[in-house]
């Protein structure tokens, strides 16, 4: 999930990751979005890390342990605590974090009082929970309303940065706790899936991959996807690349653009889906997205 161009353009993804400075406030909101090659050495950080997991699954590495992660899941990592990010590559994460230096948290009496509890609720090794509903979405906004304030400076949005560790620290505190030995329900899994999709509509996708991802046969899987969607993973698939391809053409005309950007790599193939789907061709496309433009000038 990219917080900036949610749904728009496919991000650009990590193979190594970056080690960004904190700004002078001592706050940064920070995404990396990881490739199915990334790789990560284990590493000291002198900040804490607040993580949420929006798309993929993985596991936290530290000394001779590991700690799974999945989607949807938010986590503290203390400062000077050596870690790294290990990826299911076949659902590589998407990480959202807030970084706080020390310095933050000595001038904010309401952090002071959360890391310790923080501290002494959780058995397991980092303060981790699972995010349902209305605290998914909750979470979410805090990260982008910080994004936001990130990038408009000044006193009052350092403010609001502080406000937003601070809610963020609540909602780990009032999260729904883990059981790392659960397994995940076969709805849970399919809905991973089409996180997946979403984020990766432009590859190559096969039914194989994705029943893979869930554990189950590609016949288990496709019977599944169709009581979920209502439609065959190719249907699904299908539209997802159309949709893409359409605001492609109304942003740039070009059809071979939009043809690959979407995922294919058939001019031919692509005409057909499209046609269709669509009821038209790209052209025909084209004209009735510069007809109706004319006509709302005119107006």
């Amino acid at each position: 999930m990219n917080l900036e161009h949610s749904g728009r353009e496919p991000v650009m993804r990590r193979s190594s990751p970056a080690y960004p400075s904190l700004p002078q406030s001592g706050i940064l909101v920070f995404e990396s979005h990881h490739s199915t090659t990334f790789s990560m050495e284990l590493k000291r950080f002198p900040f804490h890390k607040i993580c949420w997991i929006p798309v993929g699954r993985g596991s936290l590495e530290f000394g001779s342990s590991r700690l799974p992660l999945g989607k949807d899941e938010l986590l503290l990592i203390p400062a000077e605590d050596e870690h790294r990010f290990v990826d299911n590559h076949t659902a590589p994460m998407t990480l959202v974090f807030a970084f706080f230096s020390a310095n933050v948290v000595k001038e904010n009496k309401a952090l002071q009082i959360l890391l310790p509890e923080l501290k002494s609720r959780f058995d397991l090794p980092y303060p981790i929970v699972e995010l349902h509903s209305y605290r998914r979405g909750a979470v979410r906004d805090i990260f982008k309303r910080m994004l936001l304030e990130q990038a408009r400076g000044g006193p009052e949005s350092e403010a609001i940065l502080h406000a937003g560790l601070i809610d963020l620290l609540v909602h780990l505190l009032r999260g729904d706790l883990l059981d790392k030995t659960a397994s995940i329900s076969r709805e849970q899994a399919i809905d991973g899936t089409l996180d997946y999709i979403e984020h990766f509509f432009h590859t190559t996708i096969s039914v194989k991959d994705l029943a893979e991802m869930c554990g189950i046969s590609s016949r288990r899987y496709s019977d599944l996807f169709k009581q979920r969607t209502g439609r065959t993973v190719v249907q699904y698939l299908s539209e997802r690349r159309i949709n893409y391809a359409q605001e492609r053409l109304r942003q740039t005309g070009q059809i071979m653009y939009a043809a690959v950007s979407a995922g294919f790599s058939d001019i031919t193939h692509f005409y057909r889906v499209f046609k269709r789907m669509t009821n038209m061709t790209p052209g025909e496309y084209l004209e009735q997205v510069s007809s109706t433009e004319r006509e709302e000038k005119a107006n």
